[in-house]
């Protein structure tokens, strides 16, 4: 089995533009990276508003319950007159 060994002909540019390719590919997957880390942030905030907003929900909902037994106390008070 013969080394490999790399001829005089080969011109420098070939490395050049090998190593400006290893720098790019690297270059996107630390932009994905960040774009992935950004995401899981963004996701925690949309869910704590998300958390919010279904206790206030809730309580409007209670609110709206009382305010329904109310009326239908106050409309039986109403009919017996």
């Amino acid at each position: 089995m013969e080394d490999w060994h790399l001829s005089r002909n080969v011109p420098i540019t070939l490395f050049i533009m090998l190593l400006l390719q290893a720098f790019s590919v690297m270059g996107a997957f630390t932009e994905v990276e960040v774009g992935v880390e950004q995401n899981a942030k963004d996701i925690g905030e949309v869910d704590t508003k998300l958390e919010k907003l279904d206790q206030r929900q809730r309580k409007h909902e209670v609110t709206i319950a009382r305010m329904d037994e109310n009326i239908i106390h106050i409309m039986s008070i109403l009919e017996k007159d």
